[in-house]
């Protein structure tokens, strides 16, 4: 056994030098997750311009690409056409649609280590106001100045600098939201072990079993008694006609689960009926969580 994205309105972004009003000290490149590098910058981003209406396409192609998925803004516009007013469902959906690991993250000092780690980072603003929201879709691609400047991929300009504070500034009424988007079997720097879980499960919420057993076993190699971890593992392999890896899976679950009886339940399920399974069969191995459904969870910190 394996241990185991409401059209949304664009326009350009201008910078000022204001301290952060999120809380973290102006040097947040000491903070979060340990000693960061004063500047840094992410390889291989593409840029799309975001033409038009185009941002959210062209933000999440930019992360698709990035992770190694080819998708073109023109081609993901059809999935923000008549979506929620706010995106950030419909980002996290699109990036589980092709397989990749969609793990939210919140604040500057969590941007900082995912941009300090090689990752750049899908961010969500508000152009307009509280009540009259205008949502803007970015792509942060590295900082300087010891973090005193964002490098912003967005409007018609790449790696556009913005300061911290106009960047809070425009960040704040979406909870100062991003998105990391990972290859299956990759660990965002700002990793928690619920927001983990949460993203393997949406992966498995589409039916990418396989990319979600990926991601259920690097969840696993940290935390190796996560008995939801245990479980979503042992359904996607069942799914994938793995059943002796589904019931080592399941065994362990129930072995340090609080409440052991789904996993019993997906056990006995099992054993009984060893033949692979049809995917509507999968209600019966037990609830998996729907990950999108809180798309704003605060993984970073701040």
């Amino acid at each position: 056994m394996m241990r185991a994205l409401a059209t949304v309105m664009c326009a350009g972004l201008l910078g000022a030098c204001t301290l952060d009003s999120d809380g973290s000290p102006p040097d947040a490149t000491q903070q979060g997750e340990g000693q960061m590098p004063p500047d840094a910058m992410v390889d291989g981003v593409p840029f799309y311009a975001q033409n038009g209406f185009r941002c959210g396409p062209a933000a999440m192609a930019t992360m698709l690409a990035w992770s190694g998925v080819t998708a073109e803004p023109a081609t993901l516009e059809g999935r923000f056409y008549n979506a929620p007013k706010d995106p950030r469902t419909i980002l996290v959906d699109t990036a589980q649609r092709f397989g990749r690991l969609a793990y939210p993250v919140s604040g500057t000092r969590a941007m900082h280590a995912e941009l300090a780690a090689g990752h750049p980072v899908l961010i969500l603003e508000n152009l307009g106001v509280a009540g009259e929201p205008l949502w803007n879709c970015a792509v942060a691609v590295g900082y300087r100045d010891g973090g005193a400047v964002f490098l912003i991929n967005g409007g018609d300009q790449p790696a556009r600098p913005m300061s911290r504070g106009l960047l809070d500034r425009l960040w704040s009424d979406t909870e100062r939201w991003g998105l990391v988007v990972l290859r299956p079997g990759e660990m965002p720097a700002t990793a928690r072990e619920r927001p983990m879980v949460e993203a393997a499960n949406g992966l498995a919420r589409v039916g990418h079993h396989w990319e979600a057993v990926v991601s259920y076993d690097t969840v696993l190699s940290r935390w190796p008694s996560d008995a939801d971890a245990l479980l979503g593992l042992g359904a996607s392999l069942y799914l994938l006609g793995d059943t002796r890896g589904a019931a080592d899976a399941y065994r362990s679950a129930a072995k340090v689960a609080a409440d052991p009886a789904p996993a019993e339940e997906a056990l006995a399920h099992l054993l009984g009926d060893p033949a692979r399974p049809k995917a509507q069969d999968a209600v019966i191995l037990g609830p998996v969580p729907n990950a999108a459904r809180d798309a704003s969870v605060n993984s970073g910190g701040d």
